[in-house]
């Protein structure tokens, strides 16, 4: 089966006080990636081509500047998104040069069809989680599908809930992949920092990073796809528990099985 190619195509808004040099600079730096990214030895990038943007119509909406890159198929561009080096480095010396962009893909003559997904949702593991307005997005990386339930004062203030569905991973197996998580400090239960990461609109947590652990986060389980189906299996500060949370299944007359509508 022939692989379809994916045209990458970039518009640059750039800042009012960029300099001529910087400019310069900046362009002959992006025409080069073409020849300097490699992927096995070899240049993979197909085509490049760039231009000034010089319609007389009003709606470019400040984009000055475009580039359209070719690559041979998606794999290729996830490559040079998220693991070609060279392409790392000039856009971390290009963020100062560039107020706003829009980023699209095409694959020519493709009109519908399900988007690409992101390189973090191919892992083994991986699971994609959203806020409840969809404002955020994330990809986490579990060893196992499964909740830790933990009942401490804390999550039951912050959740308004009887606990919290969580699972501690290893912080580069948490990736946003959308929207920027507002941020809330507050005093552990060691006397360190705790940050909580939470949607600034509709105020879903994330996850929680602790100093008192720094190469792991506590990633909010419940909010990844599949949550509801994957099962509890421990639970932390159980001190705090409720004493009538195991009563709660006797408590009711709803049906095993059955759930509320939202």
């Amino acid at each position: 089966m022939t692989t379809q190619t994916i045209t990458h195509i970039v518009l640059f808004k750039y800042r009012s006080n960029i300099t001529w040099t910087d400019f310069e600079s900046h362009f002959s730096a992006f025409s080069s990636l073409k020849d300097r990214c490699l992927r096995n030895g070899k240049p993979y990038m197909l085509s490049m081509r760039m231009g000034k943007n010089r319609s007389w119509e009003p709606y470019s909406k400040g984009m000055t500047h475009g580039f359209v890159l070719e690559f041979a198929s998606q794999d290729d561009l996830d490559y040079y998104l998220t693991q070609d080096q060279v392409h790392a480095e000039f856009s971390r010396n290009a963020k100062s040069f560039i107020e706003d962009s829009v980023v699209v893909y095409i694959t020519d003559g493709v009109l519908f069809g399900v988007a690409a997904r992101h390189p973090s949702l191919k892992r083994e593991g991986a699971y994609a989680g959203s806020c409840h307005c969809g404002e955020l997005k994330w990809a986490a990386k579990l060893d196992k599908a499964e909740h830790v339930l933990c009942h401490c004062r804390t999550c039951q203030k912050l959740g308004g809930g009887l606990y919290s569905c969580n699972q501690i991973i290893a912080r580069e197996d948490l990736t946003m992949l959308q929207g920027e998580p507002r941020v809330y400090t507050y005093k552990g239960a060691s006397g360190k920092d705790v940050r909580c990461f939470f949607c600034g609109t509709c105020t879903s947590h994330v996850y929680h990073h602790q100093d008192a652990m720094p190469d792991k986060v506590i990633v909010r389980t419940l909010l990844l796809e599949g949550g509801s189906q994957m099962p509890a299996t421990g639970e932390i500060f159980a001190e705090g528990r409720l004493r009538w949370v195991r009563d709660l299944r006797d408590s009711f007359d709803t049906p095993e099985g059955s759930e509320p509508s939202e």
